[in-house]
């Protein structure tokens, strides 16, 4: 599934492909959709495995937001996330944010208590939520090709997806 999106986000406006990889679900591809969103004012971009800021990570995210000084700023997994990853991934990097996107609150409850049991400095992760009746509606409204416009801050999401409205807060478990 590739997603084909125009986002005016916040008075910005930018073009996004989100292309899915072999195994990724509808529920991961949202996400990354999600998360495109929340950060774009950060102008997030999804890397590779050769850029630069994540020389010395061994890892790539789902998205990330470049921090101006060649560093992250942002570093964004979205569903599920490997526990080795997560724990590595927190230990190397310093001085941005860490931030794990999930498909309903109580998968983000079930990762957060995972979390405080397995990996030092635990509060430095973020973990949001979105509610589970309003993930399932927009997951129903991608479609190939998306508009979404509306405001995006910190939590908070005021959109319109395609012809659907959304006024969401994420919860932070």
């Amino acid at each position: 599934m590739t997603l084909r999106c125009e986002l005016n986000i916040n008075g910005g406006c930018r073009r996004v492909l989100i292309m899915a990889g072999e195994e990724e679900t509808l529920e991961h591809v949202a996400l990354r959709l999600t998360a495109a969103i929340l950060f774009f004012d950060g102008e997030p971009v999804e890397p590779g495995p050769s850029d630069p800021a994540l020389a010395d990570i061994g890892f790539v995210p789902d998205l990330m937001v470049p921090d101006g000084a060649g560093g992250v700023g942002v570093w964004v997994e979205c569903g599920n996330v490997a526990m080795n990853k997560l724990t590595k991934v927190a230990r190397r990097i310093k001085e941005g944010r860490l931030v794990i996107l999930k498909e309903d609150e109580p998968a983000g409850s079930r990762l957060r208590e995972v979390v405080k049991a397995e990996i030092n400095k635990s509060e430095r992760i973020e973990i949001l939520a979105w509610p589970r009746k309003d993930f399932a509606a927009w997951k129903a409204a991608l479609k190939e090709s998306n508009y979404v416009y509306g405001e995006a801050s910190g939590h908070s999401l005021n959109l319109v997806l395609n012809e659907a409205a959304f006024s969401v807060q994420l919860t932070a478990c």
